[in-house]
């Protein structure tokens, strides 16, 4: 398996979504929490496969030039290298409000009541800083390897990338492009560690 090849061409098609991504937010300080709720539809994802493709390049099955591994500088957000862990309490049943559903439609905003529309908007620094870290994880999976190396060899017992299970954001038949990539991205990771672990047992 050519895995640099692998992981150019998973890269290259992830940095296309982050940046209609982007386009979807635009620079407005808040969005509307439909939009929020689409953005992290492909977000959640998108991020997922990332580590998959950093998981890949970290275990050395990848040999990049020196100039390709860019440190982080500055202030850049920096995307979680591993899944975050299921809760293993169920989740707690919603509690009624004795209120309607708030449902409006992007196109309907101009005739809410100022108000209602406040109510129905959050901010979208939170969004713009997970996309700039996972952009940047993207443009910097040299950097990001190495990262998550030492990430793990600071744990008493290190953590898998992937938890078990389905990936965060998998979507049982999805068929967006986003839900093909994380299929993609997933199954070469598990090929990937299959193969470092045959090595290691070797």
């Amino acid at each position: 398996m050519n895995w640099g090849l692998a992981i150019e061409i998973n890269r290259r098609a992830l940095l296309r979504i982050v940046m209609g991504l982007f386009a979807m937010v635009g620079t407005d300080t808040v969005v509307t929490r439909a939009m929020r709720r689409a953005v992290l539809a492909s977000l959640l994802p998108a991020e997922a496969a990332a580590r998959r493709l950093i998981a890949i390049a970290a275990p050395g099955l990848v040999e990049f030039a020196d100039d390709d591994a860019v440190q982080a500088t500055g202030r850049m957000p920096n995307l979680p290298l591993i899944d975050a862990r299921r809760d293993p309490k169920p989740p707690e049943p919603p509690v009624a409000s004795g209120r309607g559903p708030g449902v409006w439609f992007l196109d309907d905003l101009g005739d809410v009541p100022p108000e209602k529309v406040a109510q129905e908007s959050t901010s979208s620094a939170r969004l713009l800083r997970r996309l700039r870290a996972l952009r940047h994880a993207l443009e910097t999976i040299p950097a990001q390897a190495k990262r998550l190396a030492r990430e793990q060899a600071a744990m008493e017992r290190p953590l898998r990338v992937m938890r078990p299970g389905r990936p965060p954001g998998y979507r049982k038949h999805g068929r967006a492009p986003i839900d093909v990539l994380l299929a993609d991205c997933h199954e070469l990771a598990l090929m990937a560690l299959a193969e470092v672990e045959a090595a290691d047992t070797s």
